[in-house]
């Protein structure tokens, strides 16, 4: 059987720069120190080493583009290991799937790398209000399961006027009287699947009504964020307001006087609050609401002004520092996050020992200190920290500086947790 070259340096960093990173591929890291490139980016094709002494790490699995291959038990050389018709090699394994791009219409992809369709499942939060004599419609809405849907009152009744129709899900028409209760509505699948949900309903017989449903739809911190409120009954243009007394609206948003809730969100949890809206008539007319709101927080990331795309993980590029030997040049930076929630919390962990022994003086350099806030202090003065590492094969020029890993950790009662991989360089990413 034939052996493998040695991994070139950049497959080796990348596969354990992913493996640092903890992004489930510490599979293809070992498969890549062992002389399987799993990068299918750089098209390093398989070839013989003569030098060798052991191609590869003993019963070790790794892919080549989509193809699986196994080590042999001597450690001799990979040998291809195909996967069933319809699946592929991603990380070691045979999956149907990785991204939900990858399974027929309708179908997503689970963490198992398999294909299914999702659980049908009702989405519809709550029934707009109505007035009697105007016209209303609600588009129930589902997902999953296997369309198409049909959709029954199975509990309660509907407002005089009212039609619900099992086909499209359009609870439409024009009210003829009031209605203040409670109706159960059920959405059946082809397969016979069902999912069902209370729904309160309300239809008042005159004035002035708030059409809009309750809760609204959520927000996420740090996002934009608008939801224009509506009303049917007495005389527009309508003048909107927020109640004193009944709660507060998530800090960033404003309430206009033309009804608009809109602004960044600053701050999760539940909010509930007061509604109330005015006619142009005479006497005027009025009506008031409470309104329920989830913000919930973004997904903890780590990011930087400039990244460097390795494919399989992003490499972070901090401020350039000076190292001049004996002389120490001051030298600041702030790591940054992005979601979770604040403050954050750093610190360097270890990388792989084979990247320590791959990058000589890999770490957070001697003369640095990292806060626990991601901000750095200090300065370098040996210039034989130095690392250079060849990104050649990425057209990418050689990048020099100092590498480590650090994790982010986040203030949730259960913390969100993530680690990336960082290089301070001493020459500018794209030459000097």
């Amino acid at each position: 059987m034939s052996r493998f070259r040695r991994v070139h340096a950049l497959s080796l960093v990348l596969a354990l720069v992913s493996a640092a990173c903890g992004d489930g591929l510490a599979t293809a890291a070992s498969s890549a120190a062992a002389g399987l490139d799993t990068s299918t980016a750089d098209s390093i094709a398989l070839a013989q080493d003569a030098s060798a002494v052991q191609a590869c790490a003993p019963n070790v699995v790794g892919c080549s583009g989509k193809d699986r291959y196994i080590c042999a038990p001597d450690g001799s050389a990979f040998v291809k290991d195909p996967c069933a018709t319809g699946t592929f090699c991603d990380s070691g394994k045979c999956v149907a799937c990785v991204l939900d791009a990858d399974c027929p219409p309708g179908n997503v992809c689970t963490v198992d790398g398999v294909c299914q369709t999702p659980r049908l499942k009702l989405t519809t939060d709550a029934l707009a209000s109505g007035l009697v004599g105007a016209p209303y419609k609600v588009d129930l809405a589902a997902t999953g399961g296997l369309p198409p849907y049909i959709w029954t009152v199975i509990k309660g009744s509907l407002a005089a006027g009212l039609t619900l129709d099992g086909s499209s899900g359009s609870l439409a028409g024009t009210p003829t009287a009031g209605i203040d209760d409670t109706i159960t509505i059920e959405v059946k699948d082809q397969a016979g699947t069902t999912d069902s949900k209370d729904f309160a309903l309300k239809i008042v017989d005159n004035g002035i009504v708030i059409t809009t449903a309750s809760p609204l739809k959520g927000g996420t911190d740090g996002a934009a964020y608008t939801v224009t409120f509506a009303a049917q009954g007495g005389t527009s243009p309508y003048f909107w307001g927020l109640s004193p007394t009944s709660g507060a609206i998530p800090t960033g948003l404003t309430l206009s006087s033309a009804g608009v809730l809109a602004g960044t969100i600053s701050g999760d949890g539940a909010f509930g609050f007061d509604i109330k809206v005015f006619d142009n008539g005479s006497p005027t007319l009025s009506a008031t609401k409470h309104f329920d709101l989830t913000v919930a927080l973004a997904p903890l990331q780590i990011v930087g002004t400039q990244q460097v795309d390795l494919y399989i993980a992003k490499l972070i590029v901090l401020p350039l520092i000076v190292v001049a030997q004996a002389i120490p040049v001051p030298y600041s930076a702030q790591l940054q996050a992005t979601g979770g929630k604040k403050p954050y919390h750093w610190k360097e962990v270890p990388m792989p020992a084979l990247v320590t022994g791959f990058i000589k003086n890999a770490g957070i350099p001697k003369g640095l200190t990292l806060q626990d806030d991601g901000t750095f202090s200090g300065a370098v003065t040996d210039p034989s920290l130095v690392v250079t590492v060849d990104l050649s094969l990425l057209k990418l020029p050689s990048v020099s500086g100092f590498f480590f890993s650090a994790t982010v950790t986040d203030s949730e009662a259960t913390p969100q947790s993530q680690t990336g991989l960082f290089v301070m360089p001493t020459v500018p990413i794209g030459g000097p």
